[in-house]
């Protein structure tokens, strides 16, 4: 008997089988139907007697400007040789920006005409890919498609600046990639910049908290004003039990920023994350593992001017009215990521809620904390120069309305004090801003309030580039311009139709063009991103580096003079902090408007002491400085 193909017959389509073996099959006749038996054959012996499906979209050389959240994939379906089937198709997708990488592959169930597989990424701009299907069943399978390719754009399609030469702002939230993709779920809080990944543009971490867990969302600045969604990827999505506060940190001095992360749901404790090169590790150690209360506000801060960031989270949310037993977190670092919990003392008992603020506010060369607390006094923990905190009756300072959620301070008057700005409740359960000017030595006189206004904080930045400092509360639509000596009058118009919730406010110039931009985290619809599109204006930019090697040298003191102006007061002065207001973070690097200035002195004064002198540096660059230099510090000079 002579070998050849077996053919059978089944309800959906005939399949030819061809066998390897080569003894002779044996025969039988059931019912005058020939059937042939045989040892079955294995599945890469197996041929679909079908053609193959036809590509449909995207087409060959499809281009997407913007990042999309999913693309497509979409075949006509194809039917057998001998017979009508109903196929399953397997979908492959390659990116062949350099090497040709399998990124995705599934088996997809046939739509009634044409069949679709949704590819969701992750995207990035600059890369090509090509796809292909193929029709399957019982594991046999058809012929692939010719691959297809389709990329995305070099750059994202950003709106234009405004042209008018008149201070504006353009919400550039879906173009810069900020709601996706991934799809970011609602529930943002939380909203601080910091350069993480080291390419000299400062990334975005929005804190995350709803009913379910979900992860934060860490997005990468890819220039020019775009940004990708790595949080999973670099190792610090974080999903726990939902976060309100998150904290940028140079936690081991070696010149990158770390992450404390708060987890707000209990049973869960807060988290550190290590910076390796942009990747994070989470080294969360022992004394944090003992913790577990809901934690809201966080910061990283020099309380013992030891060189190093102790930590200090806020538990609970209602402050007075929170359970006793609710404690916050103060840590001491030892240095090498490991962390002593501190458990007396008036930092560890205060009854705050909400967000808290790193800051000297008496101006005597310690960093204070400053929180809310939503159901009493303002709570101000004066530190002793040691790490030992007090707690200060609030009117004792001249302070007497309360701040439901955080406090912001600054110098708005540019007579080297920073004053405050309190966000409350009225008595129509309305939010509320109360500004106080500091008269000295750490007291304060009321200056006025802001009503109908929006968000959990407000945040202070020299929008406009004349030297002084601007005030946005989160998510409201109006910004309020800084007349000069701390006088404020409403100003340009912000685009935030549709917000709903929002919370905190970071300021960054996202890209890089001399004006600050600014986020906000919002919990009940998607977070938003500003861009400022400001008339020309001179500025400088400080990078600071502290005398232990600490990015951002929180605590630090910057003043900003006129070229050759000594013994004047300064143009501007700042200091360097981890946290404002209500779980908002500005970019470390400090920005300075100085209007038709175009030469100018800097004062850094370091948390222990150290103070470095830079004259006659130029507007318009970052200039970089190093504390560990000595004397009249050397710097470096990085052109934008």
């Amino acid at each position: 008997m002579f070998r050849k193909p077996l053919v059978y017959t089944c309800p959906a389509l005939l399949i030819k089988l061809k066998s390897n073996y080569s003894r002779p099959s044996a025969l039988f006749a059931v019912f005058g139907l020939l059937v042939t038996v045989q040892f079955h054959p294995t599945s890469q012996d197996i041929t679909l007697k079908a053609g193959a499906p036809v590509a449909l979209s995207p087409l060959e050389g499809a281009v997407y400007e913007t990042l999309p959240s999913v693309v497509t994939l979409n075949v006509a379906n194809t039917t057998g040789t001998f017979a009508t089937a109903v196929f399953n198709y397997q979908f492959e997708v390659y990116d062949v920006t350099g090497d040709s990488t399998l990124v995705a592959s599934s088996l997809v169930s046939a739509g009634t005409i044409n069949t679709a597989y949704g590819f969701t990424g992750p995207f990035d701009f600059s890369r090509r890919y090509q796809w292909r299907a193929r029709a399957e069943l019982d594991g046999a399978f058809g012929p692939w498609t010719s691959l297809t390719s389709f990329r995305t754009s070099d750059t994202s399609p950003l709106p234009p600046a405004s042209s008018s030469g008149q201070l504006s702002f353009t919400d550039i939230t879906v173009a810069a990639g900020i709601n996706g993709p991934p799809a970011i779920p609602l529930g943002g809080h939380g909203a601080a910049f910091a350069d993480a990944t080291g390419n000299g543009r400062p990334d975005l971490y929005i804190t995350t908290n709803w009913n379910d867990p979900v992860a934060d969302q860490f997005f990468i600045n890819q220039g020019g004003g775009t940004f990708i969604e790595s949080g999973g990827t670099r190792g610090i999505a974080d999903f726990d039990a939902g976060s309100h506060g998150g904290a940028w940190g140079d936690l081991d001095n070696d010149g990158d920023y770390d992450l404390f992360n708060g987890a707000t749901g209990t049973g869960l404790p807060n988290s550190i994350f290590r910076n390796d090169g942009g990747t994070f590790t989470d080294v969360t150690g022992a004394s944090l593992l003992d913790r577990s209360e809901g934690t809201r506000g966080v910061v990283t801060f020099d309380m013992d001017k030891d060189g190093d960031l102790d930590l200090f989270a806020v538990n609970g949310w209602l402050g007075s009215g929170d359970p006793a037993s609710e404690r916050n977190e103060l840590y001491r670092n030892d240095g090498n990521f490991s962390f002593t919990s501190i458990s007396t003392g008036a930092a560890y008992t205060a009854p705050s809620g909400q967000g808290v603020t790193d800051t000297d506010f008496d101006g005597d060369g310690d960093i204070d904390l400053i929180t809310g607390n939503r159901d009493g006094d303002l709570v101000i923990l004066r530190n002793n120069g040691t790490g030992e905190f007090s707690l200060v009756d609030p009117g004792s300072v001249g302070i007497t309305h309360r701040a439901y959620s955080g406090v912001t301070s600054a110098d708005i008057d540019n007579d080297s004090d920073l004053d405050m700005l309190l966000v409350g409740l009225d008595s129509s359960g309305d939010t509320i801003g109360h500004l106080y000017r500091n008269v000295g030595s750490g007291t304060f006189g009321f200056v006025r309030s802001f009503i109908n206004i929006d968000g959990y904080m407000g945040g202070f930045s020299d929008l406009d580039n004349d030297g002084d400092l601007d005030l946005v509360f989160a998510g409201d639509d109006v910004v309020y311009i800084n007349e000069g000596g701390g006088e404020y009058s409403p100003g340009p118009a912000v685009p935030v139709d549709g917000i709903d919730d929002p919370r905190a406010i970071g300021f960054a110039d996202i890209d890089g063009d001399g004006d600050q931009d600014f986020a906000i985290g919002v919990k009940r619809s998607r977070n938003w991103l500003i861009r400022n599109d400001a008339p020309p204006g001179n500025w400088i930019k400080i990078k600071l580096f502290s005398p232990q090697g600490q990015a951002g040298a929180f605590g630090a003191k910057i003043l900003v003079y006129a070229a050759n102006s000594a013994g004047t007061l300064p143009l501007a002065t700042r200091e360097s902090r981890s946290n404002n207001g209500y779980l908002g973070q500005d970019d470390p690097v400090i920005h300075i408007g100085l209007g038709d200035i175009t030469s100018v002195d800097i004062t850094v004064n370091f948390v222990g002491g150290a103070t470095r002198v830079l004259t006659g540096a130029s507007s318009n660059q970052t200039i970089t400085i190093d504390g560990a230099t000595g004397g009249l510090a050397p710097f470096f000079v990085e052109q934008q």
